[in-house]
């Protein structure tokens, strides 16, 4: 009884340390999507804190108190890696081209003051505050009281003032910016003298909204004759909303400037001069403006998947572990990953997929039902229709091989595995580039950093530092024997080396020959990879 009454006692106590050491280590900060929307601004700075290396200039900015300068910083350095995994995400078909738009970072090297999150932060917030101020009757400190009480519906605030007055200011010249210029110079006069209830009618905002809109729609397409046109046009009916519905304009401070806009006016070229927006980071500032006044529908729930929200999960919660501090990729200890492989099938092939049980169900149908919004993504992602048949699929050699490893990556180990270790040389491949690229000069650091979630891959030093410090290798013991008998499984591993240009495959080969007149038999320990031409060697 003793004995029993200690294993009791053992199990309790062990249960009560095991949760005082997780609450240390804050193991399961992030339980749920909720959590991750929730902490999602401290996600940049704990990064920086615990996996990034140190920066010169962070270190700067953090004596010297420039609090937004900093924020900046960490958030450009996270959006790299955020944004690959989203991507993953997407390339995974855990997750649908719209949640891609919502899940990705901007790349915050532009030039507003502000940190711009994800628009699964911010979405629907644009029209909740418009909502709050047309109804609010308070004073201006109230207003943005209750509007700042969501802190993602500030940020959405701010960035569409940050973003319109950038925007508008980059496409017009001449009396063209010097309107936007007086217009915003005086709503910040208006805010800093807390007049903005009494100069601005907010039961009119619903007008501006949607004549931003209409601007933005437009700017956000190809150029064309008809474009520019129309966006003139857009501009000029924002012109007459913002003059004669919602803001009231004191002259009185600006006499010389407003004469010279309206006699451009007048003359009909306040607009006319209109620089179309073809620079591609102009152009996705436009795009996020649009979303931002235009999504309705919250956000919450994003992602819908399990599995995208668990990886995320997963990655966001060991942000805040305490680990030691990150050190260059160049310093770390050099690893490798053997995974074992005999016989088993390594990629379905279509006869397998089609293939009918006693059921009547085949191995196709049931992943399909198994992973219903994954085959959505799949068909969306190979530009088909989510409705079309299987047998559309199948006039495509590429389709066929695109879905081939979409149920492989689904119901065979090995193609899922191979998957999951190259994302290693990725995040290393990644982490390489960035350290590479530090600057002592700010704007060049943020710069460089925006580059990362598209130039990485292609850079030959981050390739060779990743090749330096990771490799992998699939044991295939008769990888031999089922080449020279033409087996689907070594032409599927054949497959699997030109798609991962990093992976190994060592096998055991076996030659025949004949010595001094005698059959001979003779074994050699192969290791080959996939070379350009997509032989191995």
């Amino acid at each position: 009884i003793y004995l029993l009454d200690i294993h009791v006692f053992y199990t309790i106590m062990s249960a009560i340390v095991g949760f005082l050491l997780g609450a240390r280590d804050r193991l399961g900060e992030i339980r749920s999507v909720e959590a991750v929307h929730r902490f999602f601004e401290k996600f940049p700075e704990v990064f920086m804190d615990k996996l990034h290396v140190a920066v010169p200039k962070r270190k700067q900015l953090l004596s010297s108190g420039q609090q937004a300068e900093l924020n900046k910083l960490d958030a450009s350095r996270f959006a790299p890696f955020w944004n690959e995994i989203v991507k993953n995400l997407r390339e995974e078909d855990y997750i649908s081209n719209t949640e891609l738009d919502l899940l990705l970072m901007p790349k915050n090297i532009g030039g507003l003051p502000i940190v711009q999150w994800p628009l699964f932060l911010l979405a629907s917030k644009v029209f909740l505050a418009k909502d709050i101020a047309v109804d609010c009757n308070d004073s201006q400190d109230e207003l943005w009281l209750r509007i700042s009480k969501d802190e993602y519906m500030q940020y959405a605030v701010e960035e569409c003032f940050h973003s319109i007055k950038y925007i508008l200011s980059s496409i017009l010249d001449k009396e063209g910016h010097l309107w936007v210029q007086r217009i915003f110079d005086g709503i910040q006069e208006s805010i800093s003298k807390n007049n903005i209830q009494s100069d601005i009618h907010f039961s009119k905002l619903p007008n501006v909204i949607a004549k931003l809109v209409a601007v933005a729609g437009i700017l956000k397409e190809t150029e064309s004759a008809d474009m520019k046109k129309g966006a003139v046009n857009a501009i000029q009916d924002l012109y007459e909303v913002v003059h004669h519905e919602v803001l009231f304009v004191d002259l009185s401070g600006n006499i010389d400037d407003w004469s010279q806009i309206n006699r451009a006016r007048a003359e009909g070229r306040l607009f006319s001069n209109l620089k179309w927006p073809n620079e591609p980071g102009l152009k996705d500032m436009i795009k996020r403006l649009h979303s931002l006044l235009t999504i309705k529908e919250s956000a919450a729930n994003v992602p819908k998947n399990l599995e995208a929200s668990r990886r995320l999960q997963f990655f966001t919660n060991s942000l805040f572990m305490q680990m030691p501090l990150a050190r260059p990729v160049s310093e770390m200890l050099s690893f490798s990953v053997f995974t074992p492989y005999y016989s088993e099938t390594v990629l379905y092939s279509i006869a397998e997929l089609q293939k009918k049980n006693e059921d009547g169900i085949s191995t196709l149908f049931y992943l399909q039902k198994i992973y219903p919004d994954e085959w959505k993504n799949f068909l969306t992602r190979i530009n088909r229709d989510e409705n079309a048949a299987d047998t559309e699929l199948f006039s495509s050699a590429n389709d066929i091989l695109e879905l081939r490893l979409w149920a492989s990556y689904r119901g065979q180990t090995l193609a899922r595995t191979v998957r999951g270790m190259m994302y290693y040389r990725k995040a290393l491949m990644l982490q390489s580039y960035l350290e590479r690229m530090h600057s002592e000069d700010l704007e060049s650091a943020f710069d460089m950093a925006g580059l990362a979630d598209t130039h990485f891959e292609y850079s030959p030093e981050a390739r060779a530092q990743a090749d330096l410090k990771f490799t992998y290798v699939v044991t295939c013991q008769i990888y031999g024997v089922q080449k020279g008998e033409g087996k689907p499984e070594a032409a599927d591993i054949a497959l699997l080396m030109q798609r991962n240009e990093a992976l190994r495959i060592a096998y055991i080969d076996v030659v025949e020959s004949v010595k001094n007149g005698k059959p001979s038999t003779e074994y050699y320990s192969k290791l080959v990879k996939a070379d350009i031409h997509g032989k191995d060697k």
